[in-house]
């Protein structure tokens, strides 16, 4: 039996995205824990990394090499045995160019629809953060913007 695809988003959820979108590039580190994490979840999910950069191969392979490299980097912890600790490969991804249809999707930037539209007021929704931009990082680009250099 197939097992159930988990979608997971690539920015702020693997990548670290501190900084937001920068023309594309992918310059943070893994989220911390991520690989030992879907080490665990291969065992019970397919892992499926969709992003706004999925919609072409020219997305994806930048996404899929700075996996690559930064699991690579992870592998060569090693265990007091000489094993690596982790038992996951880039293999272990799959990358589509649509979105899948998941069992479930880890993502920084969406809410749980729990069938009622009033527990989602539309002037509350543009109070919402991702865990990687607090309201208060906000207030201090926002004050550093019309400050000036």
């Amino acid at each position: 039996m197939a097992k159930p695809i988990l979608a997971l988003d690539f920015d702020g959820v693997i990548h670290s995205y501190e900084k937001g979108w920068q023309d594309g590039e992918i310059y943070g580190k893994p989220t911390p824990g991520f690989f030992a994490w879907a080490a665990e979840a291969k065992i019970y999910f397919t892992l499926v990394v969709f992003s706004s950069r999925s919609h072409s191969h020219k997305g994806i392979a930048p996404m899929r090499d700075w996996m690559a490299v930064n699991l690579w980097d992870h592998q060569c912890e090693l265990t007091e045995q000489g094993k690596p600790k982790l038992n996951l490969e880039i293999e272990d991804f799959d990358f589509p160019t649509h979105k899948p249809k998941a069992f479930l999707t880890i993502d920084d930037r969406a809410l749980t629809f729990r069938g009622n539209w009033s527990e989602l007021p539309p002037a509350g929704l543009r109070d919402f953060t991702p865990w990687n931009n607090p309201p208060e990082r906000k207030r201090e680009k926002a004050f550093e913007e019309v400050k000036g250099p």
